[in-house]
């Protein structure tokens, strides 16, 4: 566009200034640097305050927390709801892993639906900001957290609940306490994009198994909406 300067490139690395124009970057090969090879590729919105995730932790499995979700009883192990009018949440990882216990059958499986503003649980859990320093821009997350708690609210319709991701299959065998079994973290990339209203929700096994205790986290970017 005429009248903007244009960007040059350069092998040095500097603080740039919010809305100025800047060099690119070249490795000693001829590469251009970006943020996976420099600081991350989750840097840039730690940096903006907008990476957030939710941890829920020794959650005794039952039959309400067997996916998919089929009624306002049920229970994700781990999960949250789109409070918000004007953000998206854009899912990067979700992690399961077994403390002790017989799994039914091991399946832990995110479940996503959209349209579920009538949801009236009570928010249970905590959710953290990635950017560990006060006055981060957003400060605190859109996001309700429902982990371990029944969907009080929680409607059939108008929109069908996904089973968008399987994050753990094995069979239903006893874990040794401490052994790490069954543990399972998924690299989402962001291919799932919670919107207004929207909800998430990890929900586990084909039954309630015997004494099946888990730990469970997700974690996700939120960004302006509509997109």
């Amino acid at each position: 566009m005429a009248g903007l300067p244009i960007a040059g490139v350069r092998r040095d690395g500097s603080r740039v200034s919010g809305g100025a124009a800047e060099d690119l970057r070249l490795g000693g090969f001829g590469e251009q640097l970006v943020n996976d090879i420099g600081l991350g590729r989750f840097f840039e919105a730690a940096r903006l305050g907008r990476l957030f995730s939710t941890i829920a932790k020794a959650i005794t499995i039952a039959a309400t927390h067997n996916s998919p979700i089929a009624a306002n009883t049920a229970t994700p192990v781990c999960g949250f709801l789109n409070v918000s009018s004007n953000r998206a949440a854009v899912l990067l990882r979700a992690f399961c892993a077994s403390v002790s216990g017989t799994p039914a059958g091991g399946q832990v499986i995110l479940n996503v639906q959209a349209g579920q503003t009538t949801i009236t649980a009570a928010a249970t859990g905590s959710i953290f900001n990635h950017l560990l320093i006060g006055g981060a821009s957003p400060q605190g997350s859109a996001m309700k957290p429902l982990n371990s708690v029944a969907l009080a609210g929680w409607l059939a319709t108008p929109n069908a609940v996904a089973e968008l991701t399987l994050l753990a299959g094995a069979s239903a065998a006893a874990v040794a306490g401490g052994s790490g079994a069954l543990a399972a973290g998924e690299d989402l990339g962001g291919s799932i994009i919670i919107p207004p209203g929207g909800l998430c929700a990890m929900m586990a096994g084909s039954g309630a198994g015997t004494s099946w205790i888990v730990n469970a986290g997700l974690t996700w970017a939120e960004i302006d909406w509509p997109l």
